[in-house]
């Protein structure tokens, strides 16, 4: 049934006026995540974001967090929040200039692990090993694994799922990468990796935090499943990124958005004793506490349909628990 509402939606025609009668009145969010100058694979980089840039101001509102709670009229544009995942560089590098340019705000979740230790985000590592390992097999963790074309996503996802049942979590996923784990110095363009996968630094995040168009938000020190924590490590997570970004900003830091979407009651009880007040999801797992539940939409691809779609309608398909591209 899913499938068939889905379909639906993405059949009407997001351009026509009446369109806007079937979308949220609430703004949507749209979620980026890495921003790379070249993507040489279907994503979005430099030259496809300024497209979208460029097609949302035409046909869409965009609006600042605190305009979030104000609905808009029925026939009115449909209102965009852009918020972007993980606190790559690329997002100070190469999304900050471009969304200057066009004077369109935005948040950033900037996870503060990579910044304080000058490690990679642990399911990046994984992405940097698909993408450049060389070789059709690598010796690890006491067998041989194929990397072969055929065999290697295959190969990733065995590993991210054995990493996944390491405990204490997320600490033992670094230790395992760190020790049993080819070195991407060992294999991957340097200059590809800091372009697609290397954290801000502190000076980007704090140039960031004053131009008035963007928000810093928290998004952990290390990007685990919070859900997959204990307690204490969960509210380490939190506080510690939530203590670091407001030491390098000088500002409070009050909104968060969970790393891949994933969160339980014990998160949302931790971040309001922290003192979140909003958070972002990607699909609302409890629907118990709306403001730190707020849906999002992932923006992966090149197509403006898509996103025209997930723009218009994105709120409405998150209702419905829908995925789209």
């Amino acid at each position: 049934m899913n499938s068939i509402f889905r379909d639906l939606l993405c059949g009407m025609c997001w351009r026509a006026p009446w369109s806007r009668l079937f979308g949220s009145r609430m703004p949507t969010v749209l979620m980026y995540h890495g921003i790379p100058r070249e993507c040489g694979q279907p994503g979005v980089d430099a030259a496809t974001f300024e497209r979208h840039i460029i097609f949302l101001k035409e046909h869409f509102e965009f609006i600042a967090p605190e305009d979030m709670v104000r609905k808009r009229g029925r026939l009115a544009r449909p209102r965009i929040l852009l918020t972007f995942d993980d606190g790559f560089g690329n997002n100070a590098e190469v999304a900050a200039p471009i969304l200057r340019t066009h004077g369109v705000p935005a948040v950033f979740f900037v996870c503060s692990g990579p910044a304080r230790h000058g490690r990679l985000l642990w399911f990046a590592y994984l992405r940097v090993l698909t993408r450049w390992f060389q070789g059709d097999s690598l010796t690890c963790l006491g067998r041989d694994w194929d990397m072969t074309p055929a065999g290697r996503s295959r190969t990733i996802r065995a590993l991210r799922d054995h990493l996944e049942t390491l405990r204490p979590h997320p600490g033992a996923i670094y230790r395992q990468i760190e020790e049993h784990l080819p070195d991407p110095a060992s294999f991957a363009p340097p200059e590809k990796v800091a372009d697609h996968f290397a954290g801000m630094t502190a000076r980007q995040v704090a140039d960031l935090s004053r131009d008035p168009l963007f928000t810093i938000g928290a998004h952990t020190v290390d990007h685990p499943y919070l859900s997959l924590c204990d307690a204490q490590e969960c509210r380490r997570q939190l506080l510690d990124n939530k203590t670091w970004i407001e030491d390098v900003t000088g500002r409070p830091c009050e909104v968060l958005a969970y790393p891949l979407g994933d969160y339980d009651r014990q998160v949302l009880t931790c971040c309001r004793e922290l003192g979140f007040r909003i958070g972002y999801a990607v699909i609302p797992q409890l629907r118990a506490e709306p403001e730190l539940e707020i849906p999002r939409m992932g923006v992966y691809r090149p197509s403006l349909e898509i996103l025209g779609v997930k723009a218009t309608y994105g709120n409405v398909m998150r209702q419905m628990h829908l995925g789209f591209g």
